[in-house]
């Protein structure tokens, strides 16, 4: 876990955790794929290329993410699109 310090002051703990693209389907959305990774990740484009490139080649691909909410909202778009994928949380320090 990480502390962020927001504008106010405040503390908050943000739950890091990854997105694994493990499969894909036969109709997948490459280009929509590359997109969504921009778009709602942040990606760059040689990134999000080169992540579809090996999905495709039949690797998993890992991608780290701090926002558990926008990860779910990726998954959601990406299963749309032909992407085999879930969330997995990182182990906490105890």
């Amino acid at each position: 876990m990480v502390a962020a310090f927001l504008p106010n002051h405040s503390k908050q703990t943000i739950n890091m955790g990854y997105i694994i693209l493990s499969d894909w389907k036969t109709d997948l959305e490459k280009v929509s794929l590359s997109k969504l990774q921009i778009n709602l990740l942040n990606k760059g484009l040689a990134e999000s290329k080169r992540n579809v490139d090996d999905l495709l080649e039949g690797n998993t691909v890992t991608i780290e993410v701090d926002d558990e909410i926008l990860a779910s909202k990726f998954i959601n778009e990406a299963q749309k699109i032909g992407v085999i994928c879930h969330y997995l949380p990182s182990i906490k320090d105890t």
